[in-house]
């Protein structure tokens, strides 16, 4: 089982998080802040340290594993990202970015389908994206909806340990950022997923 687990783990997790962090990274211009929702056990860090580096960015980010936190927490020690990188143990209902503190960039990588109240999470953060920024979703994204994907999805915690919360479908999203009437700047098929999902990064401007 623990085997079994690892491979999911790998498959469905560090597949996902690779392409998250080298095309947003990517998108990012240099000295941009960022707060990162969800950034997990840090195991970009290895691979992209020296992106963060180079562009001078500064990276917040927030998440409520406090195990997550403790191994990211080592990895910025050992790739020396302590003026890059800084975590929180805190979720996002109840984070408070230090005044005067906004950010260029607010990503959601994998996260934003795990909250129950999306809704709340999005009127949340929207006040602290800079006049000019952006929230970006990196997800896997589902053109057609599916019986199967609803039904397995919310168990595969039960195999990986990893919520990975609702499934994802491109029109509700869609409908979901024009009501609150935001902007999409930039939409890119990053890769083909699992059962006909792609791979997404949306960046959308929180002030049309």
């Amino acid at each position: 089982m623990k085997r079994l687990r690892n491979r999911l783990y790998r498959f469905f997790i560090q597949d996902a998080t690779s392409h998250c962090y080298d095309n947003c990274l990517r998108y990012f211009p240099p000295q941009s802040t960022i707060l990162d929702v969800g950034i997990g056990n840090g195991t970009m860090i290895p691979d992209f340290h020296p992106v963060i580096r180079d562009k001078m960015l500064t990276i917040d980010g927030i998440d409520i594993n406090r195990h997550y936190l403790s191994q990211c927490s080592e990895l910025i020690r050992h790739y020396h990202m302590e003026n890059h990188i800084h975590i929180y143990h805190e979720a996002v209902e109840q984070f408070r970015p230090c005044t005067p503190c906004r950010y260029d960039y607010i990503l959601f990588s994998m996260s934003f389908m795990l909250f129950q109240d999306q809704q709340a999470v999005l009127d949340r953060v929207r006040e602290w994206v800079k006049p000019g920024g952006h929230l970006v979703f990196f997800q896997t994204i589902f053109r057609d909806h599916s019986t199967f994907l609803d039904f397995i999805k919310p168990k595969l915690v039960y195999l990986t340990t990893v919520d990975f919360g609702t499934v994802v479908y491109e029109g509700q999203f869609q409908d979901f950022l024009r009501k609150n009437r935001l902007r999409v700047v930039e939409d890119i098929m990053i890769k083909k997923a699992w059962h006909r999902g792609e791979y997404r990064m949306i960046a959308a401007s929180p002030s049309a």
